[in-house]
């Protein structure tokens, strides 16, 4: 969370009751002088001492301003935190607070009306994740005597709220690990956990490879020998060129791929592999290859950070580079085909490809409520006849496609691209 600095505008103004007080006060002192009515004089002492204590008081009000700060500074999707509305003390505060856009407010309105030391509480629950500008708040501060009133606007209060990351559901699906130390079981026999079989010693093996009860039972040393075990680069790519909404309560095509990435990073970092980011848009942004749970903290606040609101784009920011055996997860609505093209020769440069599909699944196939169910829905029939076409294109080319459902959604995909590097592979025309 940010806060922005105070900003200037609050300025004491006189109540009615002030006004009424100087008014009948000043009145009756006269009159009383005028008819020499001592009676007359008492009845108005009260309204007079009122004033000059409220003179007094317009001290403490004048250059009092008041500031909504943040409880925490870190917040994640389903979270409650609390935003405090401050102010100098002995002021009576009165604050308003329009709700943000996917956000609830407690109280429900934003209004607010308390006195110092004590802070104003507001709760804060939001309900999606993405940035959030809470405020500015309009302030109204009054004395205890309600004899002065003095009204301004807080700054904002800018709120990240990082998404739910919920952990893929399958295995790794890594075919050709590329790095050095890791989880994944290489194809290749050296230091590693998982048994690949027993042979006979031979000079330069570890003693502490030795099998003795093979070697006790043939009358000859043999060692172990097990699968090396190595990490791999994951390369995530987000198309956030446009941002497609669902039909009804269905999410978003960019909810969809913050979720998958959100989820995708987790499910890599637990096998100790390089995550990295890239967006073909300016939405999110990149984010360098990294490993471990810092990448993770570091991946999830980059989400939170999403510009929402940005309008669609049709130039891409096609990657740099990659490293040949690189797992390339795209995520993508597959509407745009320079996208699509981007992908395509990711997988020509030696990626191993899996196309995430985030397209809201009720466009054009449900009528949208609010708009021409006619032509728009026979429009966006027509786009997903075309956008099949792209999907067989793919799919001939080995690249499995898989719409973004959950945690479950990739789950068939990886297992199939782990069981396919457990196949036997042709060799002179012979397995």
């Amino acid at each position: 969370m940010s806060i922005d600095p105070r900003l200037p505008g609050y300025r004491a103004t006189p109540t009615e009751a002030l006004v009424r007080a100087v008014l009948v006060g000043l009145v009756g002192a006269l009159a009383a002088v005028l008819a020499h009515r001592i009676d007359l004089l008492v009845v108005v002492t009260p309204l007079l001492v009122y004033v000059a204590w409220a003179v007094v008081a317009r001290r403490r009000l004048d250059g009092a301003q008041a500031a909504i700060t943040p409880a925490n500074t870190r917040m994640r999707e389903g979270d409650e935190a609390n935003l405090h509305i401050t102010a100098p003390d002995g002021l009576v505060v009165s604050a308003v607070v329009d709700p943000p856009e996917h956000a609830r407010l407690d109280p429900a309105h934003g209004a607010l009306v308390g006195g110092t030391p004590h802070d104003l509480t507001l709760g804060f629950q939001p309900l999606l994740w993405g940035r959030y500008d809470v405020g500015p708040a309009r302030i109204a501060l009054s004395d205890p005597l309600g004899a002065w009133r003095s009204v301004g606007s807080t700054g904002v209060c800018r709120v990240r709220v990082q998404p739910f990351a919920s952990r893929l559901e399958g295995a790794s699906g890594v075919a050709r690990p590329i790095g050095i130390a890791g989880l994944h079981r290489s194809a290749r026999r050296g230091e590693g956990t998982e048994l690949a079989g027993v042979r006979e010693f031979v000079p330069g093996d570890r003693l502490r490879r030795v099998n003795w009860k093979v070697s006790s039972r043939t009358g000859r040393l043999h060692v172990t020998e097990t699968f090396s075990e190595r990490d791999t680069d994951v390369l995530i790519v987000a198309d956030t060129l446009a941002s497609l909404d669902g039909v009804g309560d269905e999410p978003s095509s960019l909810d969809a791929t913050v979720r998958a990435i959100a989820a995708i990073a987790r499910h890599y970092v637990s096998f100790g592999d390089r995550i990295a980011l890239h967006d073909l848009g300016l939405r999110i942004g990149d984010l360098p290859s990294g490993t471990g749970p810092r990448q993770a903290r570091v991946l999830l606040d980059r989400l939170a950070q999403t510009h929402r609101n940005l309008p669609d784009q049709w130039m891409i920011r096609r990657v740099a580079r990659l490293t040949p055996g690189t797992l390339v997860f795209g995520c993508s609505p597959l509407l745009d085909e320079a996208a699509v093209a981007e992908l395509v020769r990711l997988r020509r440069l030696g990626g191993e490809l899996v196309v995430v599909d985030t397209l809201p699944t009720g466009l054009g196939r449900q009528p949208v409520p609010g708009r021409d169910p006619d032509w728009l829905t026979e429009g966006w029939t027509l786009r997903r006849l075309e956008r099949d076409r792209v999907v067989d294109r793919l799919r001939s080319l080995g690249v499995p496609v898989t719409p973004w459902r959950g945690p479950a959604s990739l789950a068939s995909v990886l297992l199939a691209m782990e069981a396919a590097r457990e196949a036997p592979r042709m060799r002179g025309g012979r397995r």
